[in-house]
């Protein structure tokens, strides 16, 4: 189990890496706002898992990556939702396929908003696909506004604390 973790930490950081170094906290924001308006190639976990072991070694300020993450995930999730609420449940079936929704994923995360609730905002900030598709889902779901946003905002800060914080104290232990 270790060694599986460890590879995979490995990865994340080489793949991330170059492009944090080459845009900065840019590369962050931009990442995190793009995987959560839904577009699931976006490397969330990679880059918010280099971009605080890279503070923990002093290239960012640890300070700054942990706001901007939060900021830069729920921005993105506040607009997929306003664009589910916007266009419904029949327009997240016939234009999803632009964002790389399929008509199963849907089905499937309206399942779960309907069986667990609002909570699943923030437990599915943890869970791929359902960050990538839960503004969508929840609009389209008329899920009230505040409540999503609160819990939104909830799973946003523990996402992107878990992550950076997780690999910032990680990295502090890894000799330069």
């Amino acid at each position: 189990m270790m060694h599986w973790f460890i590879s995979t930490f490995t990865y994340l950081i080489t793949t991330a890496t170059p492009m944090l170094h080459t845009y900065g906290l840019w590369a962050l924001v931009g990442i995190l706002f793009i995987e959560n308006l839904g577009i699931v190639f976006a490397p969330g976990e990679a880059v918010i898992v280099t971009a605080g072991f890279l503070a923990a070694k002093g290239v960012f300020p640890i300070w700054l990556v942990i706001p901007l993450g939060i900021l830069a995930a729920v921005l993105g999730g506040y607009l997929a939702y306003a664009l589910g609420a916007r266009y419904g449940h029949k327009g997240l079936l016939r234009y999803g396929h632009h964002v790389w929704i399929k008509p199963s994923m849907v089905d499937r995360v309206h399942h779960f908003f309907h069986r667990f609730g609002a909570p699943v905002v923030a437990i599915g900030r943890f869970i791929v696909p359902l960050r990538q598709l839960q503004g969508y889902i929840a609009g389209s779901a008329e899920m009230g506004f505040p409540v999503f946003a609160i819990w939104s905002a909830v799973g946003g800060i523990l996402w992107v604390c878990a992550w950076s914080g997780g690999a910032y104290m990680l990295a502090a232990q890894i000799p330069a």
